[in-house]
């Protein structure tokens, strides 16, 4: 292997010169995913964990810059001997202590108990998900990514179902859908297990989606989090969308329109607004080379966090209605005087939220 130096954060580290990224690379290590990493940092330096565990280390970088940047007593796992190697150079060059397992990650989690685990796999994180929520320590925290979103946003729907027990479906709001289904996944795998979910922070970014939570015991959060799993209801022709539960589903929309049945899904807010503003002020006073990025998204997420009913595209809106595109600001103008919300979303540059059923939004477009 030929490596070369890059800097993230305040971190030094050595990975691997790759023309193409694949899960048969000796050592994985994604540049694109600087980003995510810069997350976790900020999250572990606010949430204080004393135990971190990088279960599918790679070459290290998460974990060694969470010890590095965060201060964090750091477990990095991979059964891959070089990255093992890789890991432990990376860990020398910032001066930091680690320990570095070589060990198959469900065998690790069945003997460890972690105040954070971060579950990064090259794919779809379902098999690890329910020993890594069982490995965490009384409110312990949890950060899951998926990069297999074809299945999740509904290009693969019996995909989805084999892997996240769950029917995806492709809609405008493919990429909300998708990560609502993630969540809904994980929020399941933790009531078998009597645990509660918060979702402190989460996103869809470029080919991946990413959320972090924490994990309560409480009977009062078991109850929570089962309320705010249900089925969405969509409708082709006038693009309504509704959370519905079992023995709330229709056959016909309002509109005359056949409604198709997805899921089952998060149906409650991903983010934590406090911790958000919490989040975009620790970055700003950190070294972090996608600071800009980071805080733009962080924003935007924390905004959209006052609407749950999934975002509308304008253009596939308008599309349906015949009507040229207006400006974002007018619509935004015309559904504030009418008493609706109205939010930006982190999914889409032409998407918005708001509490405006479908038909009121279709009638306040066609009008403009």
């Amino acid at each position: 292997m030929v490596f070369f130096e890059v800097v993230e954060g305040s971190t030094r580290l050595l990975v691997p010169r790759e023309d193409k990224l694949s899960k048969k690379n000796p050592v994985f290590y994604n540049p694109v995913m600087e980003l995510n990493r810069d997350l976790s940092v900020v999250l572990c330096r606010i949430l204080e964990p004393k135990s971190f565990c990088d279960l599918l280390a790679g070459s290290g970088a998460r974990g060694v810059r969470v010890a590095k940047e965060a201060g964090v007593e750091v477990t990095l796992n991979d059964m891959n001997p070089r990255a093992v190697e890789l890991i432990k150079k990376n860990a020398s060059l910032n001066k930091v202590k680690v320990s570095v397992e070589s060990m198959d990650a469900l065998a690790l989690l069945g003997g460890g108990r972690f105040d954070f685990i971060d579950v990064d796999p090259f794919g779809p994180p379902v098999r690890f998900v329910e020993s890594a929520l069982q490995a965490l320590t009384g409110r312990g925290f949890l950060g899951v990514c998926a990069t297999d979103t074809s299945a999740l946003c509904g290009s693969y729907p019996r995909a989805c179902v084999r892997k996240y027990d769950a029917l995806s479906l492709r809609t405008d709001f493919y990429s909300e859908a998708g990560l609502r289904i993630l969540l809904g996944f994980i929020a399941r795998s933790a009531l078998r297990n009597e645990l509660g979910v918060r979702f402190l922070f989460s996103h869809s970014t470029m080919h991946y989606m990413r959320t972090y939570l924490q994990v309560d015991t409480r009977n009062s959060a078991v109850r929570e989090t089962g309320k705010k799993v249900s089925f969405m209801q969509y409708c082709r022709k006038c693009l309504d969308r509704r959370y519905r539960s079992l023995n709330e589903l229709e056959a016909e929309c309002s509109c005359g329109g056949e409604l198709s049945t997805f899921g089952p899904l998060w149906n409650g807010v991903y983010a934590d607004k406090e911790l958000c503003g919490m989040m975009k002020e620790t970055l700003g006073s950190g070294e972090f080379n996608s600071k800009a990025q980071s805080a733009r998204l962080i924003e935007t997420v924390s905004a959209e966090q006052d609407e749950t009913t999934p975002f509308f595209d304008m253009h596939k809106l308008c599309s349906k209605l015949g009507k040229p595109v207006p400006k974002m600001d007018s619509l935004q103008r015309t559904l504030e005087s009418r008493g609706f919300k109205f939010r930006r979303t982190h999914f889409s540059d032409v998407g918005f939220r708001t509490d405006a059923e479908a038909k009121e939004v279709n009638c306040i477009l066609s009008s403009l």
